[in-house]
């Protein structure tokens, strides 16, 4: 049941209760005036019957007795029964019956008077009330003779006038016309209120459907000052507060892509200058040292140096789009020679760290991308020496393997601090990181890069032993990496 369909039936249920408890009030009404009426009525005619009965008394001879009651009252009881429409008997002083009056077959008078009565009678020179019931009322007194003494008892059978099934009819069809045009009129009523009350409503609904961040709407105009009016100026303000803060959180969200493209940029730039600076202090201790075989470290560094060069300008042309690290196009890679390559010179420049370096002699080819897998590498590198770093015997193992279903695993060992299980979820956001000056932004980039190669990364960490990150790709002549795990 709707909102308004409520409303409404709630309204006409009102209604419908009102108009019942207003008939059945006047109904009450009438009935206590009907019971009111009726025991005016029976003071009048008892008092009638009792003067009649006196006067009828004051002119009979004072010797009169008992038993002369009957024959002095016959006709005249009859005569007043007729007359005031009620069955007159008189009793004995002791209740016995002596004669009657019946006016229908159903009246008959009470043989003999309950000593209840005689006590009463006894106790009260008053007329006394008898047992009664809803339809009959009896009424008892004392019949006294010139000299006072009693001579009996009267007792008068007096029938209720009751509200009649007639009487209700003429009742309701006076009512009935005015009840019916006061619920027609107040399901009018409640009709046009439920729907002034629905139809604003409606509107804040609707317009709360369309409210959508970033998009300008106009506040609601409503001039009364009731319970809608502060709905509506409630939303009114909260639409204020909510395009307020649409735009606050617009900017932050720029200023935070521009913060994290740059430290994306600060961190890229990083990994190649890295290897170059290592390059440049070896040759120049070559040089000092007079080494034999400097010209051959001369163009290795070169090599690289160019090779890093060209990482550079790469990442200046990925950030150029938004920090995007995408790959347009794959090439086929060696990534056992570019394994050998990209992990010589951290060897070189980091003796005290123990090295295991195993890659197969003969070519591992993929597709990807050359400048891209070895930022890879240098992320994973660099993160495995700065875990190692206050380690007594450090060692990180690298290797690649290749299965016999083409399946080439690169693998980076180090038996560093390990992550903490708590992060381990983490790792591949932006912004995690474990180091005290580190952006957070390595494996994110790492991860992305394998991914856009169609390959995957891989992890298991143990806090206090150390951790393994593993790239896994399909060689060349597997095709697709979900091929060649299926």
């Amino acid at each position: 049941m709707g909102f308004q369909t409520r409303i409404l039936v709630s309204m006409l249920l009102v209604i419908v209760l009102a108009l019942a408890g207003t008939m059945y009030v006047a109904w009450d009404f009438t009935g206590d005036q009907e019971e009111a009426y009726n025991a005016q009525r029976l003071i009048r005619k008892e008092a009638s019957v009792e003067r009649s009965l006196n006067y009828t008394l004051d002119r009979l001879p004072s010797w009169l007795q008992t038993e002369d009651i009957p024959s002095a009252f016959s006709d005249r009881i009859c005569e007043l029964a007729d007359i005031h429409g009620m069955d007159i008997a008189l009793y004995r002083p002791n209740g016995r019956l002596l004669t009657e009056s019946t006016l229908t077959d159903d009246a008959g008078a009470i043989i003999q008077l309950s000593i209840d009565v005689l006590e009463a009678l006894n106790d009260s020179d008053e007329r006394i009330l008898g047992k009664s019931d809803n339809d009959v009322v009896n009424v008892y007194w004392h019949v006294r003779n010139q000299s006072g003494l009693v001579l009996g008892i009267v007792g008068v059978r007096y029938e209720k006038r009751a509200l009649e099934a007639g009487d209700f009819k003429a009742f309701w069809s006076q009512l009935a016309p005015l009840y019916i045009v006061l619920f027609l009129g107040g399901a009018l009523l409640a009709v046009i209120l439920s729907n002034g009350l629905v139809r604003h409503l409606r509107l804040i609904r609707d317009r709360m459907r369309e409210l959508q961040p970033g998009v300008q709407q106009t506040p609601i105009e409503y001039a009364r000052a009731d319970a809608i009016g502060e709905l509506v100026d409630q939303y009114n303000a909260l639409l204020n507060q909510l395009q307020a803060a649409v735009q606050e959180l617009a900017k932050r969200e720029r200023e935070g892509a521009w913060r994290m493209m740059a430290m994306q940029v600060a961190h890229e730039i990083k990994n190649p200058l890295t290897p170059i600076k290592l390059g440049a202090q070896q040759l120049e201790r070559s040089w000092l040292d007079k080494k034999q075989d400097f010209d051959e470290r001369l163009r290795r560094y070169t090599r690289v140096v160019a090779e890093q060069i060209d990482i550079l300008a790469e990442i200046s042309q990925d950030f150029s789009m938004l920090a995007a690290v995408g790959m347009e196009t794959l090439e086929e890679v060696d990534l056992a020679n570019l394994t050998n390559e990209v992990t010589t010179l951290y060897e070189q420049s980091n003796p005290q760290i123990e090295w295991r370096i195993s890659a197969p002699t003969s070519a591992v080819v993929v597709d990807g991308s050359r400048a891209h897998l070895a930022r890879a590498m240098n992320n994973l590198i660099t993160n495995a020496i700065d875990a190692v770093r206050n380690e007594d015997q450090a060692s990180i193992t690298i290797a690649l393997d290749v299965d016999k279903d083409g399946k080439a695993t690169l693998s980076f060992e180090d038996n560093g601090t390990g992550i903490p299980a708590d992060k381990q979820g983490e790792i591949f956001e932006p912004h995690f990181t474990s180091k005290a000056k580190g952006t957070g932004l390595g494996l994110f980039i790492t991860d992305s890069i394998v991914r856009q190669m169609n390959g995957q990364i891989e992890f298991r960490s143990t806090e206090g032993s150390g951790s393994v990150f593993s790239l896994v790709f399909c060689t060349k002549k597997k095709g697709p990496l979900i091929e060649a795990l299926s």
